[in-house]
């Protein structure tokens, strides 16, 4: 084998096998079509493959198939069928709603490795993401045939988080865990192609923040959630980004594609403009233009704008992601700081009164009574106000005032809302699962953690479809604290126990809620933060 040395080896090669597609996506970076276009014969593209195979060899490599829709070609399999007897590893990237069993013999047929389907919230929002009705039972469908087929190393899904599905995406984890599919990935929409004219599916800081939480939440669930290479989030040398990885965009250093009409060029989600095709293969060679062309790929300042010149991040972001530089104005269209540090300082100007709180509430649910615990020492300097729903559930859950069977061992709640400056609004309470529990004494693990913040995952998907009562402008709820009883004759005060627990949640959740009550003698106390400061605790009833 000739070999062409590089300081770029090549890792993943794109073969964008048409520009055709079933569907109309909103996020389409391509603007794809059903509409035929010229398109490479099966020979151009084993062409290449044997260029490839005999200068760079084949186990190195990746070939990902890929369009528009790749299933549309009728003589797809000619061309993975090739790629397979060099020795090439192949994988699909598909809308999936073409896949047959005819399709799935073939792809058997010639060794498929791998394959990326797109599912992009539960049925009604996927198909109205996509515009093409009952998409999505073909693509379960596909996916369940493809599992029990039992040939294809790795079934992955991918999911555009849009400001229209995010909420659903706890839903869709649950739902494609059912199936049995190797791993999900995530990516966030960008501002390419026809998402140009979709502003209003953007992502903003608390929707990035919901994405980064629910990473967080599955690093070592049974279904492995992996982010996209989109763009740099904030890591440093030492630190790692959110969602657990650092950021470098590879196009052109590792990366190619071959276009449909044969261009050959870096990723094929960034803009095909003329100065960043590097040739054609139908009248170039890929591999001498890979070694020889790709300059301005390659060029560490290639993002590089006037708003970078001074800035602290340069160094790890480097003008953040090719395929969302603009290059008309020189500008990154998605910049680290101007998301997440603007967002934040505008943020802290929109302060939420305990009046305007107060005054919602009663908008909502007439008047109402309250029940005050004050501190036993001094004035708090926070305040925790419970809704008439979240008091009603709280005290059901404890059997409040009554000597009831459940109530004389310890019991723990979750109490989930939102945190307003230095008020808790508590929304929602509902008992948390205790693996051990005796007269005095309750045990917790990390099942039980994660069996919380699934139930809170679940009242944010729902919320917009509840009652007005609990729907508000404040956003996303969140785990805010634990209430668990000291029953019978137990002091309402903090054992050391009690502390260290807190502190630990301190650490882990930030600005933590702890409640003690004594459900028989109708008493109960609040501490919040590391020093375990009492709380004024205000619970509204109907």
């Amino acid at each position: 084998m000739e070999n062409i040395s590089s300081n770029y080896p090549l890792h993943t090669l794109f073969f964008e096998v048409t520009s055709r597609c079933n569907a109309l996506c909103d996020h389409c970076g391509s603007r794809c079509t059903a509409r035929k276009k010229d398109e490479l014969s099966p020979d151009t593209f084993k062409k290449v493959l044997d260029n490839v195979a005999k200068n760079f060899g084949t186990k190195a490599i990746m070939l990902n198939i890929t369009g528009g829709e790749p299933l549309m070609r009728k003589d797809l399999f000619e061309i993975t069928g090739y790629a397979n007897r060099l020795g090439f590893k192949w994988g699909l990237v598909t809308n999936g709603m073409l896949i047959t069993d005819d399709v799935i013999k073939k792809m058997k047929e010639t060794n498929m490795s791998t394959i990326t389907i797109s599912l992009d919230g539960m049925k009604k929002t996927h198909e109205e993401f996509r515009h093409v009705p009952g998409s999505f039972d073909k693509i379960v469908t596909a996916i369940e045939k493809l599992k029990s087929s039992n040939f294809v190393e790795h079934i992955q899904v991918t999911f555009i988080a849009t400001k229209n599905n995010i909420l659903e995406l706890p839903e869709v984890y649950r739902f494609l865990s059912n199936l049995g599919i190797d791993s999900l990935r995530i990516s966030g929409i960008d501002p390419i192609g026809r998402a140009k004219e979709n502003a209003n599916l953007m992502l903003n800081q608390e929707d990035y923040y919901f994405l980064f939480d629910f990473m967080k939440r599955h690093l070592n669930s049974p279904l492995p959630v992996i982010w996209s290479c989109t763009h740099y989030f904030g890591n440093t040398e030492n630190t790692l980004d959110p969602t657990g990885k650092k950021f470098k965009c590879y196009t052109g250093i590792q990366v190619a594609s071959v276009l449909s009409n044969g261009d050959i060029f870096g990723c094929p989600n960034i803009p095909r403009r003329k100065e960043l095709i590097q040739g054609n293969v139908l009248k170039d060679d890929f591999c001498k233009v890979w070694k020889k062309k790709f300059e301005f790929y390659r060029n560490p300042n290639r993002t590089k704008a006037k708003q970078c010149e001074n800035c602290e991040y340069w160094k790890h972001c480097k003008g953040d992601s090719f395929h969302t530089f603009d290059f008309e104005t020189k500008t990154p269209q998605f910049c680290y700081k101007q998301i997440f540090q603007k967002e934040a300082s505008q943020k802290k100007v929109e302060e939420v009164t305990y009046e305007t709180i107060i005054k919602q509430l009663v908008e909502k649910n007439g008047k109402m009574q309250h029940y005050t615990v004050e501190p036993a020492k001094g004035e708090a300097d926070k305040t925790v106000i419970f809704t008439p729903q979240a008091t009603k559930e709280l005290h059901g859950s404890f059997h409040y005032g009554e000597h009831h069977p459940i109530n004389l061992y310890e019991q723990q709640t979750a109490l989930v809302g939102n945190k307003l400056g230095d008020i808790f609004l508590v929304k929602y309470v509902f008992p948390t699962i205790l693996y051990n529990r005796a007269g005095n004494m309750a045990t917790m693990d990390d099942f039980c953690i994660k069996q919380i913040m699934d139930e809170v995952s679940i009242i944010n998907e729902n919320t917009s479809r509840s009652d007005e009562v609990y729907r508000d402008e404040y956003g996303l709820v969140q785990f805010l604290g634990f209430a668990h009883s000291h029953p019978g004759d137990t002091e309402i005060r903090f054992s050391i126990h009690d502390t260290e627990n807190h502190k630990d949640f301190v650490k882990q959740f930030g600005d933590f809620l702890s409640i003690i009550l004594n459900p028989q003698k109708r008493k109960m106390v609040c501490f919040s933060g590391e020093l375990c400061e009492q709380t004024k605790l205000i619970l509204l009833s109907k």
